[in-house]
Parts: C-alpha cells; structure tokens; sequence
C-alpha cells in the first residue's frame, strides 16, 4: 500500500512538472479551454495591426506618391478644361513635345546614378543642331548624313573633354560641365552669328515629324531609350556597377569595378542623348538657336530627382524619371491652357525642382549630400 501511495504521489508530481514546463515554453494547451484573452492583449494585438497597416500606407506612399501625382493632374486639368485640356490631340501633343525632354533626362539619369553631374547637355545640344545647319548652308555639297556625323563627333568630344577634366584632372563635374556648357553655347553663338538660323535639313525634318497613332516619333525613341536604361539597371551586371560606383566608389574599386571607366563613359553618353536631343529639335522645328538648350536645364534636374522619389524610391531610376517628365509635361501644359500668366508656369517648375531635391535628401540621405 505504501508503494502505491508513493508512486500515485510520483506521477502527480510528474504531471505538475510537464504543466508547468508547458506554461514556461508557452504552449497554448496548457492553458484551461475556457481561459479569454485579457483586454490589454486584444489592445495590443489591434495597435500592432493598426501600425502594420500605416507602415504598409507610409511604404506604398513613400515608394508611389509622385505616380500618383500622374492621374491626379490628369483628372485636375480636365475638370478645370474639359473642353481644351481632355483632348486625344492635347495628349498627343504632351508626348510629342517633350521627346526632348526624355531623352536628356535619360541622359542625366545616367550620369546622377555614378554620383556626378552634367549641366553640360544644353550647350553640347545647341552646338550640335548649330553644326549641321551651318555645314549644310554653307558648305558647297555637304549634304545632312555628313553634317549630322560631324555634329555627332563633336558631341563625342565634349564628352570625351568632360570625361578628361573629370577623371584625370580631378575636377569636380559640377564645375567642369557648368563652365563646358557655357562654353559650348558660346561656340554656338559664333557659329549661327548668334541668330535664329532655319533649319535646311529636309532629312532631319522628315524623320523627325513622322508619326504613330498621332504620337510624334520622337517621343518612341525616348520611350525606347526609358525602356533600354530600365533593363540595363535591373537585369545588366554594368546597370548595377553603375549603382555601386554612385553609393561608394572606394568600395567599388575594391569590389573589382573599373569605377573610371564607368565615369568616363556616363559623360560621354549623357553627350550623346544631349546630342540626339539636338536633332530631335533642328527636325522638329523650323529653326535653330544656339540656345535652345539652356531652358531645358531646370526640368530636367527636376525630373530627375522626381524619379529619385518614385518606383525605386531612394535610388535615380529610368521609369521614375520617365514619371517626372510626365508629372512636369502634364503641369506645365495644363496651366498654359489655362492661360496663366507665364511667370506661373515659371514658378511650378522652380517649385517642383526644390520640392523634388528636398525628398530626394529626405530618401537618399548621405547619398545626395556627398555631391552638395
């Protein structure tokens, strides 16, 4: 009798033990079936649930908000100017006018990835249309493929010369591109003896005013190069060096990147959009001016660093810069058919450079203040 009684003690100790061990690691079965969850654990469970789902807001905000700008203008314009406005020949005028636009942004894109700058493009695309109108006018037999491929070459140098200042001189692209475009228009002031000079390439015109679905051309080689740049930057071993080199180029060059490499050839090819931009405007328009470039140097910037903000969020992107166009295009188109005055339309791109850089810092952080 006395065993039983010890070993019925003994497995009631035993079964005290496992309860209490299963209380410690926290298993729901040893809690009594009809015990409640207590009013402080429901509170906290429904914070935790309200925070996810404003950090799940804030995120998608953060990552979209100037997208959203996009179809927000839209609907604003056409409220505002249904008549004028929410028209598909309106439409088609916005992409077509800013192919310009695209291609430069594209171009500066490129380079703001690696960490410099050019604010060389609007002299190297003013100088370019200036070369082949002035070869084609004054030279006896030159004809428009001629006088473009010269353009181009000259374009090729002022990359090339940007990339020497830059990479082996040790220059800051912030001054060198600054005082290269001043130079440039200035060589394109020379060149048309700084007049408006009409536009003699019939070539140029051609190709340049075709169009489909009522969309100018131009505006689908911008398209095709937003595309061209988003596949490089996404799936292209050079598209993700060209990040590296812009988040730190020590550690890139210990990582085996040839970081000068990539900061030469940026510059050079921010040259080149600079000058297809060119020829997109000697056919587009009916004349050329040396300084036909310089406008476009604010909405280009803020275009830019409106993509900055948006898709990749934190990182220069090719479809957010492509959403920045858009954003500027929209704007800008809308409050000039609404005739306002033009120092308005002035004060909307000023606003949305300073608006953009300052959430591209707020986003980037260090990565925007090693340029300042």
């Amino acid at each position: 009798m006395g065993s039983g009684l010890m070993m019925k003690f003994m497995g009631m100790r035993s079964e005290t033990g496992r309860e209490h061990e299963n209380e410690i690691q926290g298993d729901p079965m040893s809690k009594p079936s009809g015990q409640a969850v207590s009013p402080a654990g429901r509170a906290g469970l429904t914070a935790a649930s309200g925070q996810g789902g404003q950090q799940a807001v804030r995120s998608f905000l953060k990552r979209y908000l100037v997208a959203i700008l996009v179809p927000l203008l839209l609907i604003l314009f056409s409220i505002l100017a249904p008549s004028t406005f929410l028209t598909a020949n309106n439409f088609q005028t916005i992409l077509t006018t800013n192919a310009v636009l695209i291609i430069l942004a594209v171009g500066e894109t490129i380079v703001l990835v690696t960490g410099e700058f050019d604010f060389s493009f609007g002299g190297t695309l003013g100088i370019s249309a200036a070369i082949v109108v002035m070869m084609i006018t004054n030279m006896h037999g030159v004809n428009s493929a001629e006088a473009i491929t010269v353009s181009f070459l000259a374009a090729l140098f002022i990359g090339i010369l940007n990339a020497f200042f830059v990479i082996v001189l040790r220059v800051k692209s912030f001054i060198v591109t600054l005082g290269m475009g001043t130079l440039t228009t200035g060589i394109g002031l020379g060149i048309t003896g700084s007049q408006t000079v009409s536009n003699p390439s019939k070539f140029l015109t051609t190709v340049m005013t075709k169009h489909i679905f009522g969309v100018g051309l131009p505006f689908f080689y911008g398209l095709i190069m937003v595309i061209g740049l988003w596949v490089v930057f996404e799936f292209v071993k050079t598209g993700r060096n060209m990040y590296f080199v812009g988040e730190g180029r020590k550690a890139a060059f210990l990582a085996g990147i040839h970081v000068n490499r990539i900061r030469a050839g940026v510059l050079i090819l921010s040259s080149v959009c600079a000058w297809l931009a060119g020829m997109v405007m000697l056919g587009q328009t009916t004349a050329v001016d040396a300084t036909y470039g310089g406008p476009y140097l604010l909405p280009v910037f803020a275009a830019v660093f409106l993509g900055f903000t948006t898709i990749r969020s934190g990182r220069f992107n090719a479809l957010g810069t492509f959403v920045g166009v858009l954003v500027l295009a929209i704007g800008s188109t809308g409050l000039e058919v609404l005739s306002v005055p033009s120092w308005i339309t002035q004060v909307f791109d000023g606003g949305v450079l300073v608006i953009a850089v300052a959430l591209a810092n707020i986003l980037g952080g260090e990565r925007i203040d090693q340029w300042a």
